[in-house]
């Protein structure tokens, strides 16, 4: 019993000097639910995934397994969301987009770009809500909720926020108007056009005693207000600037008063395509040559570029920036490498002796023979010197045999002469014919002039040199005193593309296809062959274009015939006297390069078109009338209506009736011009183009009038031509309003002017139509409109449409919606068919 203790403690002792055994910490329900987790997965289902994956962890809080699976899929589930958020905020749906992007964040709080764009959607609704306004400071309750350093960072964004922009004038009326100033001052001038459009203008003190201008006479016809600044500025040699949405400022223009009154601008570019220092380095030499821009610094690590200079300038910049800064280019290229080897060999030998006789005569002496015989050994031995500059090493060897006595060749029996390597006689045939067949087909993706590289193989070691070791040994391996190096084999290519605006693209191309053939043993290395195939070469091609860089096609043949010389040379006969082996060995390299374009260059009319920029000593810039978008109109409304309240860029020109005074008889400028109609408003003695909506109509006398382009059918012209058509109309009465909506081809048309018809101007009537011309959709809009009480009838133009042909090609002119009213209410008419326009 002792000794059963004794043995039981030493077992318990022994188990307790071993280590702990790990816990399993895996279970079966915590692996049923991963594995269901990831099958959700694969299927698209994240949120179902996630909450198995948590599921599992559940099981098992401490297993990694569980909790690395967790945390990947609720990365990828909040990385769908944010994407299904981005797609419905692209689609107007702000409301959606915000839940998807505050689920995103909820399920993974990590996501920095679900915060940002949450924060963003916000900003977008809250700006929608306050009329295209910024959402403004924090509300009580959020800064209740941030800490100290969130509320002074707070306040510091709303001191950001607060500051103004460049003042700009509010939206001056596109309206045309006629005016004439005859020998009147400088300052009269602004004051007059100002008292048109509304605003104020603020003279600087020394303006009258520094203007050296004394007069001016200035035809303003057909010139909208802005246009009308200009052109006055321009005659009296003034500079005027705005200094709020409705006041301006006017002083003499010369290199003092600019620098001290004109306006400086800082701002900040983020470039989101530039990619080198070298790139960012050529935007500033462009921004330092060009618009001599030397307040300009690169911020390299957000990219971005820090301006300060005159408010022109800084507009000249903002174009330039942005017709640098744009996506480069990039090409995929498909490499196909197909090779085809295939070897024959055929061995034939039925013969007798099929390699040559080889056969040795030996004697062997015996009896009294061997008596009288002697015996020559043969010797072999080495000689070694070894000194402090030479050693030399040599070896001899001898061949036995058996020297026989004269008078005991009688004793010579056929026992003592032998044959070794007797000729025999064999039947062999043997075929051997193989194929190979290696298709690789590699794709690259490359950016517009940037070196791509691929390598497609394995790297194969190779004796580059060797070095003597400082002590001479005795059996030292010659692996411990080579160097190696390794060889790229298989397929290596380099491929530098550049994407021009046809569609096609060029390629600079280094391709090397290579593979080991062969090895050889150079003082105990085996060294490897490579069998190399290099191409290089600059191409162009069109975008899918195949083209074909290899094509390398390598025959060998050979014969070998091995038998009894003589013998094996007779006809037929020989066959039994020797044998023949044919190869033929076949290569065939075919090598393709099929260039697509994913993204183009992404080079637009505006970076095509160029801008008024000043003179050489000072950058002046000036800038179209910005569109205003109409109000939307009631369901049921007419179309004229609709254009009728458009904004002042449809509305009739002020006539010279209409302008703010002629020069003999110009008003004070302290009232308003008393002809003068309400800016951006129809003029008051326009009629109605159709009755309101709910009101009856009544038809026009007359019946339904004809529509039709002249000429009609087809018109051909020349590049750069003028292409002249009119819309005419038959049988109309009483033709007071009228309106078109033109269709063209902005390829091969551009519309440059647009006139009234002989019909809407007799009776000595000169309307001139409203236009709205929009080249890059092509599309145009006109509207004229006659006195009330002075209806026009009978047949000719309304309106005449001047095109100029900017490409060759036939096209079509088409009218979709032609309108036109008397004063009894709308008058019927049809729609012409299109005109077809070949320019040649």
């Amino acid at each position: 019993m002792n000794r059963l203790n004794q043995l039981t403690a030493i077992v318990v002792a022994g188990l307790l000097t071993l280590p702990p055994a790990p816990l399993a910490a895996k279970t079966r329900k915590g692996d049923k639910l991963r594995n269901e987790a990831r099958a959700e997965e694969v299927k698209g289902n994240l949120d179902h995934a996630l909450q198995l994956a948590e599921q599992a962890m559940a099981e098992d809080a401490s297993d990694p397994s569980y909790v690395l699976e967790v945390r990947r899929i609720r990365f990828e589930d909040a990385g769908m969301h944010v994407k299904t958020g981005q797609k419905l905020r692209s689609g107007g749906q702000l409301e959606q987009a915000l839940a998807e992007f505050e689920k995103a964040y909820g399920i993974d709080p990590t996501s920095d770009i679900a915060a940002q764009e949450a924060r963003r959607t916000k900003d977008m609704i809250e700006r929608n809500k306050n009329g295209g306004q910024s959402r403004g400071a924090a509300t009580p309750d959020e800064r209740k909720a941030m800490t100290p350093t969130e509320l002074a960072r707070e306040d510091q964004q709303g001191r950001i926020d607060a500051l103004l922009p460049i003042p700009e004038l509010k939206p001056l009326s596109s309206e045309q108007i006629d005016l004439k100033i005859v020998n009147q001052k400088p300052r009269f001038a602004f004051e007059t056009v100002c008292k048109i459009a509304g605003v104020n203008v603020l003279f600087d003190p020394e303006y009258n005693q520094q203007q050296t201008i004394p007069t001016v006479s200035i035809d303003l016809t057909n010139t909208t207000i802005q246009e009308a600044l200009d052109q006055i500025s321009v005659v009296t040699k003034s500079f005027w600037k705005p200094l709020s949405p409705n006041t301006i400022f006017v002083t003499v223009d010369n290199a003092t008063k600019r620098r001290e009154y004109a306006e400086q601008v800082v701002k900040v570019f983020y470039l989101s395509n530039v990619t080198s220092p070298q790139e960012m380095q050529e935007i500033l030499t462009v921004l330092r040559t060009v618009v001599d821009v030397q307040k300009v610094f690169n911020f390299t690590a957000q990219n971005a570029l820090v301006v300060r200079a005159e408010s022109d300038t800084m507009s000249l910049v903002e174009k330039l920036i942005s017709d640098l800064d744009k996506p480069k280019s990039e090409v995929v290229v498909d490499v196909m490498v197909m090779e085809v080897s295939s070897s024959y060999m055929r061995s034939l030998s039925a013969s007798f002796a099929p390699t040559g006789i080889t056969s040795t005569f030996a004697y062997t002496p015996g009896g009294v023979a061997a008596a009288n015989s002697t015996t020559s050994t043969s010797t072999t031995g080495t000689t070694t010197t070894t000194g402090t500059t030479t050693g030399t090493t040599g070896t001899t060897t001898g061949t036995t045999g058996s020297a026989i006595a004269l008078n005991t060749l009688g004793h010579i029996s056929s026992g003592n002469i032998s044959l070794t390597n007797l000729p025999g006689a064999q039947f062999e045939a043997v075929l051997n014919d193989s194929a190979t067949r290696v298709l690789q087909s590699p794709q690259i993706r490359a950016v517009d002039n940037a070196k791509a590289s691929l390598k497609i193989g394995t790297k194969v070691p190779t004796a580059s040199g060797s070095f003597q070791p400082g002590v001479a040994g005795v059996g030292v391996s010659p692996l411990v005193n080579t160097q190696f190096t390794y060889l790229d084999v298989g397929v290596n290519l380099m491929i530098t593309p550049k994407v021009h605006q046809n569609n096609e693209i060029s390629l600079s191309v280094d391709l090397d296809v290579s593979q080991v053939d062969n090895y050889q043993n150079l003082g105990g290395i085996n060294i490897p062959e490579i069998g190399q195939n290099k191409a290089t070469t600059d191409i162009r091609l069109k975008d899918g274009e195949v083209n074909l860089i290899g094509g390398i096609i390598q025959d060998t043949n050979s014969r070998a015939i091995t038998g009894i010389p003589g013998l094996a040379n007779i006809p037929l006969l020989g066959r039994l006297f020797n044998a023949e082996t044919l190869q033929k060995d076949k290569t065939e390299l075919v090598i393709a390069l099929i260039p697509h374009i994913v993204r183009g260059p992404d080079i637009t009319e505006s970076n095509l078109r160029g801008v008024m920029s000043g003179n050489s000593t000072q950058i002046k810039v000036s800038s179209a009338p910005r569109r205003i978008v109409a109000p939307e109109q009631p369901q049921g409304a007419p179309a004229a209506a609709a254009a009728m309240s458009a904004p002042p860029a449809t509305a009739p020109p002020m006539t010279s009736t209409q302008a703010a005074a002629p020069p003999a008889t110009a008003p004070s400028l302290g009232a308003p011009p008393a002809t003068a109609p309400a800016i951006g408003a129809p003029p008051a003695t326009a009629p109605p183009l159709g009755a309101a909506p709910g009101t009856p109509q009544a038809t026009a006398p007359g019946g339904p009038a004809r529509v039709s382009f002249r000429p009609g059918g087809s018109v051909t012209g020349h590049l750069s031509d003028a292409v002249t058509v009119t819309i005419y109309a038959d049988d109309v009465s009483d033709l007071t309003s009228a309106s078109a909506h033109l269709q063209f081809d902005p390829k091969i048309l551009r519309v440059i002017n647009i006139t009234s018809g002989d019909l809407p101007q007799k009776g000595g009537v000169q309307p001139q139509p409203s236009k709205n011309i929009l080249n890059d959709s092509g599309q145009a809009d006109m509207l004229l409109s006659r006195p009330p009480g002075e209806g026009a009838s009978g047949s000719g133009g309304v309106f005449t449409i001047v095109f100029q042909a900017v490409g060759r090609g036939n096209t079509s002119v088409s009218v979709s919606s032609v309108s036109m009213n008397s004063h009894a209410g709308p008058i019927a008419s049809n729609t012409p068919p299109p005109l077809v326009v070949n320019v040649e």
